[in-house]
C-alpha cells in the first residue's frame, strides 16, 4: 500500500474556480490568509490584497507578483471577482463597503480555504493549542517521504521557511482555526483535535460549552468512512467522549492509560525527547526520539503518528521522519545564545522567542525550561495579546506569569479589539504586583537602548531571556539578534 502510495507519479489536478480570476484578500499579512493566497497564486489565479505593515509573508507573495496595498482602500479592490476577509477586519473596512456597493462576493477566510479543499483529501488540525506543530509535523513527514501534500499553516516551519504549499497529490494538510467558528465550512476527511480550552471565549459568548458545542458540530463533518483523532488527556475531550457525542471512527491518544495510542516512558534529555508509542489492542511498541523538547511536542508527534500511520505510511518511515523535524518559528524558537559584558565579564544568555498568548501554552513554555534549564533565571518579555483574553482569563495569567524570576510586561496587543477596561497592561500588573509573588515591571521602552538598560539591570549571568506573546513583540526578538545584545 505504501509503495502505491509513495511512487505515484501522476499529478493531482483540482478543477478551477468557475468565472473567477482575480481575487482580493483584505488582511493579506496573516498566516492563514497569505497561505491561502500563496496557494491561490500558485494555482494560476490573479492575486492581490491589503494591510497596514510589511512582513515576510507579504514580501513573499509580493515576489511572486501579487499586488498589495499597505493601506485600506475602496480603490484596493480593482477588479476583484471575489474578496477574502480576515476575521481580524472589521465590516466598516473601507473595500467591504465598496465590495458591498458593486455587488461583488465577500467571503471568509476559511470558506476560501473549504472551496480550495473540496476537491482534495483533506486533512485538518483544530484544538486550542498545537495546531501549527502538529500541522507542520505531518506536512513534514508526508513531504519528507515524497507524497509531496499542500498545506496551509499557521506558522513558518524553521527548515523549509515554509507557511504555504502547493503540492502535486491529493493530500491537503491544513490548520483549521476556531476562533470564529468558521472552520464549520470545511469538509476534511480526517480530523485532529488537539484539545478544547478557554480559548476565543469572546465569541462563543464566554461559554466553554458552545466552544465544545462547534467542535462536537466540527466532528460531524467528518464522513463515516474518514476519522476522528483526538488527545484524550484533554478533560471537554474526555466528556465528549465519555457521553458518546462523538459518532465517528475515533482513534484517542495520550499519556492516559485508556487511549488507544499510548504515550509512555517519556524522558527529556536537554532539546531532545524520547517516548514510547504502545497501541491499546495491537503488540505494538515504537520508541521515538524529537529534536524538539516538551511533554506538548510528544502529544503533537503522536497526533501526527496516528494520521500518517492512517494512511499506509509505514512506521519506521514515519519515525525517521520525525526525528528530523526541526520545529516552528516563535514555537519555543531558540534564538541563539549571545555573548554580553558586565562587571568586566563576558556572560552568556539563552534567547527564547515563543508565540504562546494563552496561561496554558505560556505555562508549558515555562515548565520546559525549567526541566531543560534548572539552575536558570528566567527573565520574561511578555506582550498580553487581545483585552478580552486578558480580562477573561486575568486570574490564570496572574498566577502563570508570577512563576518567572523578572517580567517586563509590555503594552497590549489588541488584534484590533476595542478597550476593555480591566483587560489591559495596566490591570494585569498592578493585579500580578497584588498577587505578591513577584514584582512585575512595565517595559515600556522609548528605543532600543531604553530597552537594552533595562534589561541588563537583571541579569546575572545565569539568565534565560523568555520574549512571549504572539503580536509583534517578535520585533523586539530581531532587534536583539540583529544588535546581538549590544548596549
Amino acid at each position: 500500500m505504501i509503495k502505491n502510495i509513495l511512487y505515484e507519479k501522476i499529478k493531482y489536478v483540482t478543477p478551477k474556480m468557475d468565472n473567477i480570476n482575480n481575487i482580493h484578500f483584505i488582511g493579506i499579512g496573516g498566516s492563514g490568509m497569505g497561505g491561502i493566497a500563496y496557494i491561490l497564486v500558485k494555482k494560476g489565479y490573479n492575486i492581490s490584497g491589503s494591510d497596514i505593515i510589511s512582513n515576510d509573508i507579504t514580501k513573499n507573495l509580493i515576489s511572486l507578483g501579487v499586488k498589495i496595498y499597505f493601506q485600506h482602500n475602496a480603490k484596493n479592490i480593482n477588479n476583484a471577482n471575489v474578496i477574502v476577509v480576515s476575521s481580524a477586519i472589521k465590516n466598516n473596512n473601507p473595500e467591504i463597503i465598496a465590495a458591498k456597493r458593486n455587488n461583488i462576493i465577500i467571503i471568509s477566510r476559511a470558506k476560501m480555504l473549504a472551496e480550495i479543499m473540496r476537491f482534495y483529501y483533506g486533512i485538518t488540525i483544530t484544538g486550542s493549542h498545537g495546531k501549527t506543530t502538529t500541522t507542520a509535523m505531518i506536512y513534514h513527514i508526508y513531504s519528507s517521504l515524497g507524497l509531496d501534500p499542500t498545506f496551509v499553516n499557521g506558522g513558518i516551519l524553521k527548515k523549509s521557511e515554509l507557511y504555504a504549499h502547493l503540492g502535486k497529490s491529493k493530500y491537503f494538510i491544513a490548520e483549521a482555526d476556531e476562533s470564529d467558528a468558521s472552520f464549520l465550512n470545511l469538509r476534511p476527511i480526517i480530523n485532529i483535535i488537539t484539545n478544547i480550552e478557554d480559548e476565543h471565549l469572546e465569541y462563543y459568548q464566554n461559554n466553554i460549552e458552545i466552544l465544545k458545542q462547534n467542535f462536537l458540530n466540527y466532528s460531524q463533518n467528518i464522513p463515516f468512512y474518514g476519522c476522528v483523532i483526538v488527545c484524550i488527556d484533554n478533560l471537554s475531550i474526555r466528556n465528549l467522549l465519555k457521553n458518546n457525542l462523538i459518532h465517528n471512527n475515533i482513534i484517542t491518544y495520550g499519556f492516559s492509560k485508556d487511549a488507544d495510542i499510548k504515550i509512555c516512558n517519556y524522558q527529556q534529555h536537554g532539546l531532545k525527547s524520547k517516548f514510547v508509542l504502545s497501541h491499546k489492542k495491537k503488540n505494538i511498541f515504537l520508541k521515538i526520539n524529537l529534536n524538539i523538547p516538551g511533554y506538548h511536542n510528544v502529544l503533537n508527534a503522536t497526533a501526527a503518528f496516528i494520521v500518517s500511520s492512517y494512511i499506509g505510511i509505514n512506521h519506521k518511515n514515519i519515525l525517521k521522519a520525525l526525528e528530523n523535524f526541526s520545529g516552528i518559528k516563535r514555537r519555543f524558537d531558540i534564538l541563539g545564545i549571545f555573548k554580553y559584558k558586565k562587571n568586566n565579564l563576558i556572560n552568556n544568555i539563552i534567547i527564547i522567542e515563543d508565540y504562546g498568548h494563552h496561561p496554558t501554552e505560556i505555562n508549558i513554555t515555562i515548565n520546559t525550561i525549567r526541566m531543560i534549564w534548572p539552575k536558570k533565571k528566567i527573565i520574561m518579555i511578555f506582550q498580553p495579546h487581545r483585552y478580552s483574553r486578558t480580562i477573561n482569563l486575568l486570574n490564570k495569567f496572574i498566577k502563570v506569569l508570577s512563576t518567572v524570576d523578572v517580567l517586563f510586561i509590555l503594552n497590549i496587543y489588541s488584534a484590533g479589539e476595542e478597550y476593555i477596561m480591566g483587560g489591559d497592561s495596566i490591570s494585569l500588573y498592578n493585579s500580578i504586583k497584588k498577587y505578591g509573588k513577584i514584582n512585575p515591571i512595565l517595559g515600556i521602552w522609548k528605543n532600543y537602548h531604553e530597552m537594552m538598560i533595562s534589561l541588563y539591570s537583571k541579569f546575572t549571568g545565569n539568565d534565560i531571556l523568555l520574549i512571549q506573546g504572539a503580536g509583534d513583540i517578535n520585533n523586539i526578538s530581531s532587534l536583539l539578534v540583529k544588535k546581538k545584545l549590544k548596549l
